[in-house]
């Protein structure tokens, strides 16, 4: 592990508070420990933002959180397995303290009435405080489906240890399948406006992706997710503006650096404009295009 002196001045560096920082740094660990102590872990894919961040797009925005789909039936007691082999593998090779306190799992609804489960890590990175440890949170939803094969990456880690986690291969989503999740997110009515899904279409349709790409995964996407594909509506999303700006002040604008810095009104008509295409898009589709990809999905493996 870094010493907190190094973490500080990359802090400095990034203009961020060092506890993002630290968090930054204790979640691309665990990601390394999670599939370096689990020959099955790879069965997890790794997305979202923090993937985007750390497997993906070194100047992204920083993230404070874990989200994976599960291509198998995991049970409760499986992944806190998993977990506890992953603390252990990160003190082995002098990493963060992951074993600051017992790792606890919950069974939740997600919005869409899905079980997921969370799992809280608590650790201690290089940043020396005082009190409580801190936590990070896994996502790991179970009734997901993959459009798209997952892609094997390697760990963005930007920290003088880097050398000793570059060997590790993660399941990772394509970055088409991120913004086809991110677009579900805002489309679909979520129920809280999170500008964190705001910055991603962005980023995503900067990087490349276009919406040609994602409009043959939508269907199972919504579907999945009990959701109507038919009641996405662009003008519903545009009513909401003022509640995903609010957001975006209040907790990503202290995520937002260097070249990865934008501003909401860029992020917000990107979306809006990538909605749109959507909505053409989807008129042109013929029914039942798309069949998604089914290799190791959870309704047909155990583990």
């Amino acid at each position: 592990m870094i010493g907190e002196a190094e973490l500080r001045r990359c802090a400095a560096r990034w203009g961020v508070d060092p506890m993002v920082a630290d968090l930054d740094y204790s979640l691309g660990w665990f990601i390394v420990a999670l599939y370096s102590a689990n020959e099955v872990a790879g069965r997890l894919c790794f997305k979202g933002g923090t993937c985007l961040r750390k497997c993906y797009f070194a100047d992204y925005r920083f993230s404070e959180d874990l989200d994976f789909t599960a291509t198998v039936r995991l049970s409760p007691d499986r992944l806190l397995e998993w977990v506890e082999q992953a603390t252990r593998w990160a003190a082995e090779m002098d990493g963060p303290d992951y074993r600051a306190s017992p790792p606890r799992l919950e069974t939740v609804q997600d919005e869409y009435g899905s079980e997921t489960y969370q799992v809280r890590v608590y650790y201690r990175g290089p940043l020396r405080w005082g009190g409580n440890p801190r936590a990070i949170r896994l996502d790991v939803t179970r009734e997901e489906r993959l459009g798209l094969p997952p892609v094997t990456r390697r760990l963005i880690h930007p920290y003088s240890d880097g050398p000793v986690l570059a060997q590790a291969e993660i399941a990772c989503y394509t970055l088409i399948e991120v913004l086809a999740e991110k677009v579900r997110a805002v489309g679909g009515q979520r129920r809280f406006a999170i500008s964190r899904d705001i910055y991603d279409i962005h980023g995503l349709v900067q990087s490349g992706v276009t919406v040609a790409d994602i409009v043959p995964l939508l269907p199972a996407k919504f579907k999945v997710r009990g959701l109507d594909i038919e009641s996405l509506n662009v003008e519903h999303v545009i009513a909401r503006r003022a509640a995903f700006e609010d957001d975006w002040n209040r907790r990503l604008s202290h995520l937002i650096h260097g070249v990865g810095a934008v501003i909401f009104d860029v992020a917000w008509e990107t979306t809006v404009d990538v909605l749109r295409q959507v909505e053409e898009g989807l008129m042109k589709q013929p029914p039942a295009s798309h069949v998604p990809h089914t290799e190791g999905d959870a309704s047909n493996a155990r583990t």
